[in-house]
């Protein structure tokens, strides 16, 4: 897997805090963009573009995560496990 970000990530207390409660570290939200996530969704959300996407960490866990751009920076709104199946699909999908 790839451990280098070309993005930006727009952080704050508030994202932060809001991942956490769903088990998310800032480190994994960092290693899920370096390591080419699939978009799976897009959808606008009070006037905001939100895209999902699926990837996993360096530790292999996969995830859901929810973001949106601002200006030329990612900004992750949430974020949660895959299930079982969606995650043996994705390792499925990239050969693993």
């Amino acid at each position: 897997m790839n451990s280098n970000l070309d993005v930006e990530l727009d952080w704050d207390e508030a994202n932060v805090r809001h991942l956490a409660r769903h088990k998310i570290t800032r480190e994994e939200v960092e290693e899920f963009f370096a390591n080419d996530p699939t978009f799976v969704d897009y959808e606008i959300v009070n006037g905001e573009d939100r895209w999902t996407a699926l990837c996993a960490t360096n530790e292999l866990r996969v995830l859901f995560v929810v973001f949106t751009m601002r200006g030329e920076r990612i900004r992750p709104v949430s974020g949660w496990d895959a299930d079982r199946l969606t995650e043996e699909d994705y390792f499925r999908s990239r050969g693993w």
